[in-house]
């Protein structure tokens, strides 16, 4: 016989058994649910207000019937997977997002507190190519630290740079950046504060607003304060900062940085911390040191335990915010005045800010994955970076939720934040917030609700 023959009658054979054992092989079975890791920080009130929040959203996407994956040619349930971060400690939040990449196999990831555990643990999620909308670290770094970005002004060498150009692609920024939110308070203090104070104690228009600027020293806090001071700077601001402390993430009294702040005759105090913290500084600040200012934290606050913490002390103070549950009507969506309601109902508690950007989240995973028709990574990682939905929870400045592919705000959204006063309330003994500034909101219209006004025991720099 024909050798060559003989080779070709051979190569029928072997592919005709290989196709034949292929055939009785089994296959992988197909999913039952898209499994999605929600990363929070359970042992403080930010992760339970979170863990509520996605919890409404699962119920409500699974009884609706689940996600359509068209490839799939069904509808499957979520099936939510905990990744507990505790405190938001670093290393507890990379064993936890472990666990739920390479034990678990979650399909996407949403959440993460603390700009500091999740640099960490996002890198996981980096070098396992898995979709990560990220709802609750404010550094710009957690997507801007790739090539797409430029690593986001590290130098060459920072062990924080990431090289990983593909990784990096599957992060997504769901949250304020500190540039966000530092850009509201300071163009508050010069557009209403400022000529408030002008106005009140006859000071020259060439006079600066006396800011002192109070922070956590870690990722989030840093990235406050250079923010806040790239603002001042590069847009001319009449602010001058007189007074800049930062002090270690467990530190539990204030006196001595409220003490030196004080002795800079500052008109307003800046508090970059979380929410038990920030009620400590207001409240040491007022009853122990005598510093009789006008302070302002940020939205990570916005939670009851905030206001519950103040007591008498939160009185005329302010807070920056993006979702502001204990303000209500008239401002609101009409999506949010559902979801309030509906979150007291079942938890018999007001939401937070943290956990309102994680409910939009999972309902941008719901759209995403539907739109890929497939629960691929890649896939589902492109369908978010093309989201283009009307804004849910948060408002933003298009009116959508979309992120950006710009490097200058690589995989970031445009919420828009505005500036709340306090006011203490005798019969429940906690301060209810209303909006004071600005007036007007994108796609919502006249969101002021009153005017900002001084504290009673005021007492500003000098002249």
């Amino acid at each position: 016989m024909n050798n060559k023959l003989l080779a070709g009658i051979v190569v029928v054979i072997v592919v005709i058994a290989a196709v034949a054992v292929w055939q009785f092989l089994p296959s992988a079975p197909a999913p039952e649910s898209i499994k999605i890791g929600l990363v929070a920080p359970y042992q403080i009130p930010v992760g339970q207000d979170m863990d509520r929040a996605a919890r409404m959203a699962v119920d409500e996407i699974n009884d609706a019937g689940g996600i359509y994956v068209s490839s799939l040619g069904t509808s499957l349930p979520i099936e939510l997977v905990i990744a507990d971060t505790e405190n938001a400690n670093p290393e507890v939040a990379v064993t936890a997002v472990t666990r739920a990449v390479i034990q678990d196999q979650v399909d996407l990831l949403i959440g993460g507190f603390s700009s500091g555990a999740t640099l960490a643990d996002q890198v996981v999620a980096i070098e396992n190519r898995v979709p990560f909308i990220i709802t609750g670290a404010s550094s710009h770094l957690v997507t801007r630290r790739g090539p797409q970005a430029n690593y986001g002004g590290l130098p060459e060498g920072h062990a924080l740079r990431i090289d990983d150009a593909e990784g990096m692609s599957y992060m997504f920024h769901y949250c304020t950046t500190t540039a966000h939110y530092s850009r509201t308070v300071a163009y508050f203090f010069a557009e209403a504060m400022k000529p408030l104070l002008d106005s009140e104690y006859e000071f020259d228009a060439s006079r600066p607003l006396r800011l002192a600027v109070m922070y956590r020293d870690d990722a989030y806090g840093q990235g406050v304060w250079g923010d806040t001071k790239r603002f001042v700077e590069d847009d001319n601001l009449p602010i001058e900062i007189v007074a800049e402390k930062n002090y270690p993430i467990d530190t539990q009294t204030f006196q001595a940085e409220l003490t030196a702040i004080k002795a800079t005759n500052p008109d307003a105090v800046y508090v970059v911390d979380f929410t038990t913290n920030s009620a400590t500084i207001y409240r040491q600040g007022q009853s122990d040191v005598g510093l009789n200012s006008v302070y302002i934290a940020v939205e990570c606050c916005e939670e009851p335990e905030f206001y519950a913490a103040l007591g008498i002390w939160g009185d005329n103070q302010l807070l920056e915010s993006k979702f502001a549950s204990y303000a209500g009507p008239p401002f609101y969506l009409e999506m949010m005045n559902t979801y309030v309601a509906d979150y007291q109902d079942i938890y018999n508690t007001v939401p937070g800010m943290m956990g309102a950007d994680t409910y939009d989240a999972f309902y941008i995973a719901k759209d995403a994955i539907e739109r890929a028709g497939t629960l691929d990574k890649s896939a589902v990682r492109d369908a978010i970076e093309t989201t283009n939905m009307d804004q849910m929870l948060i408002i933003t400045e298009s009116g959508k939720m979309e992120f950006s592919t710009e490097a200058e705000t690589y995989h970031e959204i445009a919420p828009f934040t505005f500036v709340e006063q306090l006011f203490y309330d005798e019969q429940i003994g906690e301060t209810r917030p209303l909006v004071i500034w600005p007036e007007t909101a994108p796609g919502v219209g006249t969101i002021k609700q009153t005017d900002f006004i001084l504290p009673d025991n005021y007492e500003p720099g000098p002249p």
